[in-house]
């Protein structure tokens, strides 16, 4: 991962930490960090995605999350996104659609951490030299997270996961075949509301 790249992501979460653990903060509480809570059996929140592809530079994206949640421990999350890459002379924008498992070791605490892995589906445009083509490529991914409970009704969370991506399939200047790597590193920041 770019080193550039921490600085945004540092400053956000540090953000999102005094806005939420603040003493004068209204909506954290004195109760433990690890304290089981009940919340309902679904969320639905909007999310920044950070991608940082192999061949390409990263950048910030926005998208959207839903989760339901399959007792104290296990969690379905379905999320869609949109990201812009530029591969030398090609320009990429792609439509990921995620479908992962999160497994929380602790349960459903007020910060719970939790891994991920899952699959999606990337229905991808391509525009370059000699090549105009839509392509529809799929992933694996694996990571883990932290969410935060800011009360009953609202979380905040982070994410980081590894993409594995089908190449890129385009043409150089010359028109010559030429394949990208697509995989790469992804973090995501999302609020929640949780129902």
């Amino acid at each position: 991962m770019r080193q550039w790249m921490w600085g945004p992501a540092l400053v956000l979460g540090a953000a999102i930490t005094v806005i939420t653990l603040g003493p004068s903060a209204p909506i954290a509480s004195a109760e433990p960090m690890f304290q089981q809570m009940e919340y309902g059996p679904f969320s639905i929140g909007g999310r920044a995605t950070y991608y940082d592809p192999k061949d390409a530079d990263g950048k910030w994206y926005g998208g959207a999350q839903v989760r339901a949640y399959l007792g104290n421990y296990f969690a379905i999350e379905g999320s869609a996104d949109y990201r812009r890459n530029d591969f030398e002379n090609t320009r990429v924008h792609s439509y990921p659609v995620q479908v992962s498992a999160l497994i929380y070791p602790l349960g459903h605490t007020r910060l719970a951490p939790f891994i991920l892995g899952g699959g999606g589906w990337y229905y991808t445009s391509v525009k370059g030299p000699g090549v105009d083509d839509t392509q529809n490529r799929f992933g694996a991914h694996a990571g883990g997270g932290l969410q935060f409970m800011l009360s009953r009704h609202f979380s905040i969370d982070s994410t980081y996961r590894y993409i594995w991506l089908e190449s890129i399939e385009s043409k150089n200047v010359s028109l010559d075949d030429k394949k990208f790597s697509d995989n790469g590193h992804m973090i995501t920041v999302g609020l929640n509301f949780h129902f």
